[in-house]
């Protein structure tokens, strides 16, 4: 094969990028960490010292999470140093290193290579990953010169599930924790955020899901096109209020959905097919996330019928999701419910009524107060005949 001969007509508006970076750093890192990295360097060469996280994904097409992750594997590597607010989490500016002068001290390729890796590629690591390799992900160095970088002011978290960078350190040291986040990352094929990682955490430490029955619960969710951690947190305490513990009962809850499932298209008047993916989405929203049996789940459905004349998965769902905010727990609940807006109805009436009566007998005694004038006819018309006599 040919070489290629390299030239250049360009001597201006450069980018300077170490041979060091080229020859050690860049072979290891993923393809897109490098791509970050380089237009970084771009930036600073250019004079343009401040950039938001934001505008970084926006350039790249990328979430804000990937360019984290992204600036924690080439400070990890060695490449910049990254500093972090009080709170560990936002980076809030880049310094970039003096590979020259450090040429020939190689990162550590294991480490380097696992953080890489966890970028999302078509390529699946296989097998195994260390506890003390997982805690790379939430690490993050401080320096006191730095390249400021605005932190994303959107990136919000649960309380109820927020942990700190050093809670989920501590908890990566347990190796079933760890292998917990790295088959969380390939049923999702994406990295780990810290969000997604402190909802993990949540189910494994403080709802004491074990390892096994929150890996069934992603899989479960991704094999039914869900892999919204938000969505996979809801399913998880809809579990946890079912007093799911184990994978057996897991599955045994999920497999009612078919059961769920027929009798909503029956109840329909749907006989000849199978749900549609959208009814399914609909259907495993209101048995898994509502945690509603068949039964109610049933007179939704009849009474959209009743009320449309026709299918509707959606009215049904509005039906349903009110009955949620009701905090409906069985077709008792449904009763006292009706009961009291057919009260609320009732009163409602009464007073439109008394408002139309009132408006009634103040449009009757209209003419009644009307202030009449004492005027006498006669002595009009004879004042007039004489006056003109």
């Amino acid at each position: 094969m040919n070489n290629l001969s390299l030239s250049t007509m360009n001597n201006n508006n450069t980018t300077t990028v170490s041979n060091v970076f080229i020859d050690e750093f860049m072979p290891l890192a993923n393809g897109e960490f490098t791509k970050i990295y380089l237009y970084l360097l771009r930036c600073i060469s250019n004079g343009k010292t401040n950039i938001s996280i934001d505008c970084l994904a926006d350039f790249f097409n990328q979430t804000e999470a990937d360019i984290m992750c992204a600036l924690r594997y080439w400070d990890k590597a060695g490449v910049l140093i990254a500093s972090t607010d009080s709170t560990g989490r936002q980076i809030t500016g880049i310094t970039f290193c003096n590979l020259d002068s450090a040429s020939g001290s190689t990162p550590d390729n294991s480490s380097a290579q696992l953080n890489s890796n966890q970028m999302p590629s078509n390529h699946i690591p296989s097998n195994h990953m260390h506890a003390e390799q997982s805690t790379d992900i939430y690490n993050a160095a401080a320096s006191d010169t730095e390249v400021p970088i605005t932190p994303d002011s959107n990136e919000t978290c649960d309380p109820r599930s927020a942990y700190t960078p050093k809670q989920l350190e501590d908890l990566s040291e347990q190796e079933d924790f760890s292998m917990l986040l790295y088959a969380a990352q390939t049923y999702l094929g994406s990295v780990l955020n810290s969000s997604d990682a402190s909802v993990i955490a949540y189910l494994y430490d403080s709802l004491q899901f074990s390892s096994e029955l929150i890996e069934y619960l992603i899989e479960y969710c991704v094999s039914n096109g869900h892999k919204s951690m938000r969505y996979i947190e809801k399913v998880a305490l809809a579990w946890a209020d079912k007093g799911i513990q184990t994978v057996k009962q897991a599955k045994a809850a999920s497999s009612g959905y078919n059961d769920t499932a027929f009798s909503v298209l029956g109840a329909f008047g749907i006989t000849n097919r199978t749900a549609g993916k959208v009814e399914q989405d609909y259907i495993k929203k209101w048995t898994d996330v509502y945690c509603f049996d068949s039964d109610i789940i049933v007179e939704a459905c009849n009474r959209t019928l009743k009320k449309t004349h026709q299918p509707s998965f959606e009215y049904a769902d509005s039906i349903l999701s009110r009955w949620k905010d009701a905090n409906v727990k069985n077709t008792s609940d449904i009763k006292r419910i009706d009961m009291e807006f057919e009260q609320n109805q009732q009163s409602s009436a009464v007073k439109r009524n008394n408002a139309y009566n009132n408006a009634v007998k103040a449009s009757n005694n209209r003419f009644n107060n009307f202030n009449q004038r004492n005027t006498d006819i006669d002595s009009l018309e004879s004042e007039l005949i004489s006056n003109n006599g």
